[in-house]
């Protein structure tokens, strides 16, 4: 669930990207369903007992190693 919350806030982010600034719409949908699948997926991690300290450094460390590996790559 870790990995798929890490997916998805990248996912969400480089849409952020595409969107230029919320004013391309259809890419408003990607970052909407990116960032709130990332977070509900965070949640459960930590409700299934995953201690907040280890969860959220490797979902942004992972989350933005992967983001600037794929920006540099894509834009």
């Amino acid at each position: 669930m870790l990995g798929g919350a890490i997916l998805l806030e990248v996912t969400g982010t480089l849409s952020l990207k595409a969107s230029e600034g919320l004013t391309r719409w259809p890419w408003v949908i990607p970052v909407a369903i990116g960032y709130l699948g990332a977070f509900a997926l965070l949640a459960q991690v930590l409700r299934l007992g995953m201690p907040v300290g280890a969860a959220y450094s490797t979902w942004a460390g992972a989350g933005v190693a992967l983001t600037a590996l794929l920006g540099w790559a894509i834009y």
